[in-house]
């Protein structure tokens, strides 16, 4: 209480400045009991679904084992085994380090593994903001699956348009740019302008075809400008930079156009 007692005879206002009339108190507890429990939902502090803060947090998990934790030569054992070598799939599997096993995982383990903090800032910041809609819209396992084959689908397109054999890829954008490419289904759904609303019920948004993708003027120009923007700076960075610096163009594009033309196979609404 402030400076006066607020009794339950009274009936001008309580505590909190409300009036509350003696008849409503006699004749509808009910109601009133219903009124003055009412208090607005509170927004969560992160509103960034489940399964996406813990893959970004996975990343800084790992990056920070690398860092702090492990030798120079045990955080080389870790990368000879799960980064990606186009090597590897030049000679028979048991021939590189990791053998058979790191054969069949790299494509995937590898997006855990990142350059540095900056390397892995900006994918957590393109993580949270592309793949939240896509996993609320299709849940958490399909989600990670996408995530997954995307990144994949990125590592072999690096394998196939990398000119240097000797090359390693590294880094989650490969899956994150699947995540992009399906989400513009998603985002432009409702017309030809971006829309990131993160209070909208996805479950209710029909994504668009793939024909329909390609008629929106909107969707066309983000992913010509998204394609055409990697591929400009991929190769001019490659110019720019020795081989340990390059950037994974070809794993972009290719884990952003698998996310784009496979997300009608992982899509489901949930109810």
């Amino acid at each position: 209480m402030n400076d006066r007692e607020w009794r339950s005879g009274d009936d001008d206002e309580d505590p909190r400045g409300r009036a509350w009339p003696q008849d409503m108190l006699q004749d509808d507890p009910a109601a009133f009991m219903n009124e003055s429990s009412h208090v607005p939902a509170r927004e969560p502090a992160i509103n960034i679904p489940a399964v996406v803060l813990a893959l970004i947090l996975s990343f800084v998990a790992v990056h920070v084992v690398r860092e702090y934790l492990l030798s120079f030569i045990s955080n080389r054992l870790l990368i000879t085994y799960a980064a990606f070598y186009p090597a590897r799939y030049a000679m028979p599997p048991d021939i590189m380090p990791g053998g058979w096993l790191a054969w069949l995982a790299s494509p995937f383990l590898h997006a855990f593994l990142h350059a540095g903090w900056t390397h892995l800032l900006i994918n957590a910041v393109w993580l949270a903001a592309f793949g939240t809609p896509v996993a609320r819209r299709i849940g958490a396992v399909r989600f990670l699956a996408l995530f997954f084959i995307s990144a994949a689908a990125g590592a072999f397109t690096f394998l196939m348009l990398s000119p240097n054999e000797n090359a390693m890829l590294i880094g989650a954008s490969g899956g994150i740019s699947g995540l992009m490419g399906a989400a513009i289904r998603l985002l432009y759904a409702r017309g030809e302008s971006l829309d990131f609303s993160l209070s909208r019920d996805l479950n209710t948004v029909r994504p668009l075809t793939l024909a329909e993708t390609f008629r929106n003027h909107g969707a066309l120009i983000f992913i010509a400008v998204w394609l055409g923007g990697n591929l400009v700076f991929g190769l001019a960075a490659s110019h720019a930079l020795d081989a340990s610096g390059e950037i994974a163009w070809q794993a972009h594009m290719g884990g952003f156009l698998t996310g784009l033309f496979l997300f009608g196979l992982f899509d489901r609404p949930r109810s």
